[in-house]
């Protein structure tokens, strides 16, 4: 649970950094392998 906990607060961090000001194609760019990533992280983690 406790790694779970820490992607939990990398996506907050992460989404707070996407809150600001700026062009939504690069946005794009960055949540796209962040989603991969996280659900690879959480199969691993089950």
């Amino acid at each position: 649970m406790k790694k779970i906990d820490e992607l939990n607060k990398k996506i907050e961090r992460l989404e707070s950094k996407l809150q600001q000001p700026s062009s939504t194609g690069s946005n794009i760019l960055v949540l796209v392998p962040v989603a991969a990533i996280i659900t690879w992280g959480l199969t691993k983690i089950f």
